[in-house]
């Protein structure tokens, strides 16, 4: 009897557990970060957490380093279901989603506590999120990848000894003609070719995080890190409608729960990544930290905000990021 008991007993156990497997769903997610850099170490923890908090319910697999491609092409792939999840930037999300833009925008942010309100409020996270439901996926969370400043090969001090220097600068026309107000000669060039073009002369400097004069070894001919913090792209995690649909509300509501406190998270992994970067890149590289002065280059700007307020799309949006920060321009 206690024989029956007992297989009766493992029987259902083992009944339990095939139920529990098949429910178990693992999401692919696509991202062409580096898994051991910051944005792909707070991938890491978002996929171990939300394994470990739906009891296995939920399971993320990374795919780092442009395993299945370049952003472009796997956004393609999230929103026809081929993959379910991928960390977008907020530059190739405006090309699908044009209100996305106003993030981009140099100077929309003109500080760590600006852009840490906005990106908390419900502007961005109820209303700007939820417009590319119709486009088959749906942010889900964001990363912050910190501000993106100037390094070059010359000193630059004030906005005049930027006149002519030949900068790397993604596709991107909001950031070419950013550059081009700044006085310089945007160059685009793809991201890989950054440290060859600095080696051969090609380009005098760059447009990016100051982490990759240590981190991609660019201080090596860049020697000035010039902190203008004129933009910053966002990371944004994004999801297929369906395979959204499919998940259990409790596990969507614990997957939120998570990528919003590493949202948070971010803001100082980023914070404290760029600085200690840049301390190894003055000790071990010699490179030179230089505060220019802001409110030129913000003034030079005018153009751009000029034009994006006419816009029928990016105008209301940018008109209500400015309504939050209290400001006119």
């Amino acid at each position: 009897m206690k024989l029956k008991k007992l297989a009766a007993l493992m029987l259902t156990g083992a009944v339990a557990f095939t139920s529990a497997s098949a429910m178990a769903k693992t999401y692919k997610l696509a991202t062409n970060v580096p898994a051991d850099g910051p944005p792909g170490r707070l991938l890491q923890e978002f996929s171990q957490r939300v394994a470990e908090d739906t009891d296995g319910r939920v399971k993320i697999k990374i795919f780092a380093n442009g395993t299945l491609g370049g952003q472009a092409q796997y956004l393609q792939q999230v929103q026809s279901g081929v993959v379910h999840m991928g960390l977008i930037n907020s530059a190739m999300m405006e090309n699908v989603q044009p209100e996305f833009g106003v993030l981009n925008l140099p100077y929309v942010f003109r500080s760590n506590e600006e852009f840490q309100s906005v990106m908390a409020s419900d502007l961005i996270n109820e209303e700007l999120f939820q417009t590319t439901q119709d486009k088959g996926f749906e942010v889900v969370g964001f990363l912050d990848s910190g501000s993106r400043s100037i390094y070059s090969t010359k000193p630059v001090n004030s906005i005049d000894d930027l006149k002519g220097l030949k900068l790397r600068v993604m596709s991107s026309p909001t950031y070419i003609e950013m550059l081009k107000l700044m006085g310089t000669a945007p160059t685009p060039l793809d991201f890989s070719e950054i440290y060859s073009a600095l080696q051969q002369g090609m380009i005098d400097g760059a447009e990016g995080g100051l982490a990759g004069l240590y981190e991609l070894k660019f201080g090596q001919y860049a020697q000035y890190a010039i902190k203008s913090e004129q933009t910053r792209l966002v990371d944004l995690i994004i999801m297929n409608n369906k395979a959204l649909a499919k998940m259990k509300p409790e596990d969507i509501a614990t997957m939120n729960d998570i990528m919003l406190d590493l949202s948070e998270k971010s803001y100082q992994v980023v914070a404290d990544n760029e600085s200690s970067a840049l301390e190894k890149a003055q000790a071990e590289l010699g490179v030179k930290v230089i505060e220019i002065d802001k409110a030129p280059l913000v003034a030079s700007m005018a153009p751009i905000y000029e034009r994006t307020m006419q816009d029928p799309v990016k105008g209301p949006m940018l008109k209500k990021v400015f309504d939050l920060q209290g400001r006119e321009y």
